[in-house]
């Protein structure tokens, strides 16, 4: 059936002990009118042999419903962190929901275009938008985004996609690299202690 709350005569923000409790006491009732002789009992048989499937499509209503309150509550702190400036704790949080639905990858590029990874922040845009096209909030975001790296206020270094802005920048511990690449600096150095001691012998 289209509502199976109606089924046990439930509201549909009914809570799963209250969907357990209605399915024990309708079973029973159930079970003792079917041997009533007429209507009455044929309707109880009727029924019965519906009961069971009402109450698992109610209970994974009930699930669906609670899981989706959770993430909006942990969207809602995640939003709060990343007005807060705390952006590895709210990228923390992110990567800790187990579903990344539109509004998980709109919380994403925000992160992203907080640390100017422009390219990476259009990226989660863009799948919120395939996920969820009447959302003006995600539609509204993009074009703003796209106007922003456009314009001549953006660094060419800040349209790199996240992997590249990184590249080269700092490894161990902070410490710069001199091309961008931990074996080439060897190669570099070793060349230069080479040239350094043939110019000592001469």
């Amino acid at each position: 059936m289209n509502n199976p709350f109606e089924f046990f005569g439930l509201d549909t923000d009914a809570t799963q002990r209250a969907l357990d409790v209605r399915y024990t006491e309708l079973k029973k009732e159930l079970m003792e009118k079917r041997f009533e002789i007429g209507e009455a009992g044929d309707d109880a048989a009727r029924k019965l042999g519906m009961i069971d499937a009402c109450y698992e499509e109610a209970k994974a209503a009930i699930y669906a419903r609670d899981c989706q309150h959770d993430d909006g509550d942990k969207y809602l702190d995640i939003e709060r962190l990343i007005k807060n400036g705390s952006l590895n704790d709210a990228q923390r949080k992110l990567d800790e929901l187990p579903s990344r639905d539109a509004e998980w990858h709109y919380l994403q590029s925000i992160i992203y275009y907080k640390q100017n990874w422009f390219l990476e922040s259009k990226k989660q845009l863009e799948f919120a938008m395939s996920m969820d096209d009447a959302n003006p909030k995600y539609r509204n975001s993009y074009d703003k985004l796209t106007k922003i790296m456009a314009s001549k206020t953006v660094r060419p270094e800040d349209l790199r996609t996240k992997e590249e802005s990184t590249q080269g920048r700092q490894v161990n511990n902070g410490v710069p690299t001199c091309t961008g690449n931990c074996c080439c600096d060897l190669c570099l150095a070793n060349s230069c202690c080479n040239c350094m001691s043939s110019c000592m012998h001469c």
